[in-house]
């Protein structure tokens, strides 16, 4: 019985300082902050989640104004697909406040790390609002 103990200590302290821990923790939280993002509709900053070189910056498309986010739903978890490789599939509810029409679109976000799980940046293209 001691021993069982003993081991299951072991295999909690080992699990709590263990790196994927750390890491998945890093990518989401990147991942719930773009979702916050989308949420509140400070759309524009979607395009800084992607990896961003400081010489060029990413072009924002205009109109981003005229869109208001209604509904931010999982649709497929975040999940591990590889090493430093993470997806998420969630579905979008908005409304072009011009139109008065609510759409949908499928997101379908794929994360990456270059530095071993350290910062995390989107790979796929962010979403058109149309």
């Amino acid at each position: 019985m001691r021993i069982f103990l003993v081991a299951a200590i072991l295999l909690v302290a080992a699990c709590k300082s263990s790196p994927f821990i750390e890491t998945s923790e890093r990518v989401k939280s990147k991942v719930k902050t773009f979702e916050d993002v989308v949420r509140w509709g400070a759309l524009e900053k979607m395009y800084y989640f992607q990896k961003v070189d400081p010489k060029d910056p990413p072009e924002i498309p205009p109109g981003l104004d005229n869109v208001r986010v209604t509904s931010y739903e999982i649709g497929v978890p975040l999940n591990e697909t590889a090493p430093n490789r993470w997806t998420q599939t969630v579905v979008i509810g908005y409304v072009r406040t011009d139109r008065q029409v609510v759409r949908q679109l499928v997101d379908y976000q794929v994360w990456v790390s270059d530095d071993d799980g350290q910062s995390w940046y989107r790979e796929t293209p962010v979403p058109e609002f149309r």
